[in-house]
């Protein structure tokens, strides 16, 4: 990963208060230094009982010293919809909406004009005008969107996945509370990256086309619809989301790579500074990518969709500003990692085949972990790896690694060089821990080599939709292809009757791959931005989320989400097998998969102990 820094300057005084100290360590840029921080604020609370004081002082000699406009809680506290007590609206000592400082200053401000009550919208109904902060009514009343709202019933009535619903809302809502929010409009960033038309991207987007997406010029159409559909039905207190262009210096690929963060972290500048935007997302998926999330939580910008299946402790670092849905591959690879370890490793390869001369079926199993070369993902893995060798008593030996590099043109090499790799140390068992194109062409390599293991999914990005595996290599996968989901089925993630389809209906947007990824990840953002309450800031969004309930489930199209204390979505998965010969529902093309145990899904310390009952 990345380590540019922006550059941290003067000294903030350490807060008396727990509520001081939470909104001190929220300000700080730094993760180091919010780490420092909470190990300083600890140590002085329980130097009694710790006696080791001289390490708080060591912890403040070590922290860099914080500079920039001071910012207070004005006015009464936020409350957030579903009864989490936020933060109040801030405010500035300056009177600019937004108090981020330029590429050579210090940390990005947060802090917008005026107190609660103060600067904001036109009078009336959500206005940022006079008196206390307007009530939230939870399940009574009528929505926004006109739906008789009872205990039990969704924002949109219709989804598994929308927030429990609040009556419309009345009254002042704290005017502009944040650095792109006013007592009318919510900014949103909408980022094209500089490498959008370049080679890379051309080649990505001809196999999203081939998988039933769509072209980012089309998806970004559909992300301005749905948001025009969300704004109409989602409970904003008087706000609705404004989308802005803008070209960004940052490369998708580099990025992809995890590079490229001077470039990103210019464009979190941008956003922060010129656009003076709440929040941003990316024209070709609602999603940012790492680097660009790390920049822009040192800028203060909630990021709705970014770092996608990265580690936990990575949203941790980046708190209140970043999140997903996607499971945070801490979670996705210790459920991994138990599959292994009960259904696997205890079992020969009972569907593997031939390497060159050699039959591989029913030998002991060996495991190829096939992994991006990310830090995140990467250690994920490896941690994946460790856990199996300490839990389940697995010899070291029985795994081998190749990291590739997120980046299409050199998917041929990659795959070619891995597969050499695998083939040569008898690797029963192919572990996909990557991208839905990566297995194209690793699939293809291992066909030419006339190497045919077990193919296991781990279920994460798209890699267990039918589309997707309709264009690898059937040969290689028929008969062998087996694993985890974290999504529901593509029939029901694209059910013409169901959640996504009434909702893309209603915004004037086609039923496709595309147009369901936007419709899940950007019903996520808009759960969040109902869940903060009137008062609208990062810390209001998590005090929401931490209340908002579990999401989805067993008959679900997209899993079961629960945050909690966490930043991303998805906690469970089911079991599935690849069956060549049968037609898939979604497209009506030969290849689908099944899923076993009834579709049931499983969490962490919940998979069976026996050999997954599937029929490749």
């Amino acid at each position: 990963m990345a380590d540019t820094k922006v550059p941290l300057l003067g000294k903030r005084r350490i807060a008396a208060s727990l509520r001081e100290q939470a909104e001190t360590i929220a300000s700080v840029d730094d993760p180091f230094a919010r780490r420092s921080l909470r190990v300083a604020y600890h140590l002085r609370r329980y130097a009694a009982i710790y006696v080791v004081g001289g390490i708080g002082v060591l912890a403040l000699a070590i922290l860099p010293s914080v500079g920039g406009r001071t910012s207070v809680a004005a006015g009464g506290s936020g409350t957030g919809a579903y009864g989490a007590g936020g933060a109040g609206a801030n405010a500035s000592n300056d009177a600019t909406a937004a108090a981020a400082t330029g590429p050579s200053g210090g940390a990005a401000g947060s802090a917008a004009a005026g107190s609660v009550g103060g600067a904001g919208g036109p009078g009336g109904a959500g206005s940022g005008r006079g008196g206390p902060i307007g009530a939230v009514q939870v399940g009574t009343g009528v929505t926004a969107g006109g739906v008789a709202c009872h205990p039990g019933v969704s924002q949109l009535p219709f989804s598994q996945y929308a927030a429990p619903c609040v009556a419309k809302f009345s009254g002042n809502n704290g005017g502009a509370t944040w650095n792109g929010v006013t007592g009318d409009t919510i900014t949103f960033a909408l980022r094209h990256n500089s490498d959008s038309q370049g080679a890379n991207s051309v080649a990505v987007n001809a196999l999203v086309l081939d998988a039933g997406g769509v072209d980012p010029t089309t998806n970004e159409g559909y992300i301005k619809s749905l948001v025009t559909y969300f704004n109409k039905n989602f409970e904003l207190y008087g706000r609705h989301v404004n989308v802005v262009d803008f070209n960004g210096q940052g490369n998708g690929t580099d990025e992809n790579l995890g590079q490229g963060q001077a470039a990103a972290c210019a464009d979190a500048d941008n956003v922060a500074n010129s656009i003076h935007a709440f929040s941003d997302i990316n024209f070709q998926g609602p999603w940012e990518s790492d680097p660009f999330s790390e920049c822009a939580a040192r800028y203060h910008v909630y990021i709705g969709q970014g770092a996608l299946y990265f580690p936990e402790s990575e949203y941790q670092s980046l708190d209140p500003y970043v999140w997903a849905i996607t499971t945070n591959c801490t979670l996705g690879d210790q459920e991994a990692g138990e599959f292994i370890g009960k259904q696997m490793a205890p079992f020969p390869a009972k569907w593997a085949g031939m390497d060159g001369p050699v039959n591989m079926q029913n030998t002991q199993r060996k495991f190829a972990i096939y992994v991006p070369n990310n830090a995140g993902y990467s250690g994920c893995a490896a941690a994946m790896i460790k856990n199996d060798e300490s839990q389940y008593h697995m010899a070291s030996n029985r795994f081998d690694e190749y990291q590739y590099a997120l980046d299409i043109s050199q998917a041929p090499q990659d795959s070619q060089k891995a597969i050499t790799q695998f083939a040569a140390d008898r690797d029963t068992t192919v572990v996909l821990l990557s991208d839905p194109i990566a297995p194209i062409f690793l699939s293809q390599a291992a066909h030419r080599q006339n190497y045919f293991p077990e193919w296991m999914l781990t279920g994460v990005a798209l890699t267990d939709q039918d589309n997707w595996a309709q264009l690898w290599d059937q040969t290689e996968v028929r008969g062998r292809l087996f694993g985890l989901s974290q999504l529901g089925s593509s029939p029901k993630f694209l059910d013409p009757n169901g959640e996504v389809a009434q909702a893309t209906k209603a915004a004037g947007v086609p039923l496709n791959v595309s147009s369901a990824v936007d419709y899940f990840e950007l019903i996520w953002i808009y759960d969040q931005l109902q869940a903060a309450g009137p008062v609208l800031t990062p810390l209001n969004i998590k005090a929401g989320t931490q209340h908002l309930p579990q999401f989805g489930g067993a008959n679900s199209a997209n899993g079961t989400w629960f945050f909690g204390n966490g930043h991303t979505g998805i906690i469970d998965s089911r079991e599935i097998y690849w069956d060549g010969s049968k037609t898939s529902q979604l497209n009506n093309q030969p290849g689908t998969y099944v899923e076993i145990y009834n579709g049931h899904r499983f969490r962490i310390g919940e998979y069976p102990t026996e050999q997954p009952p599937v029929y490749p």
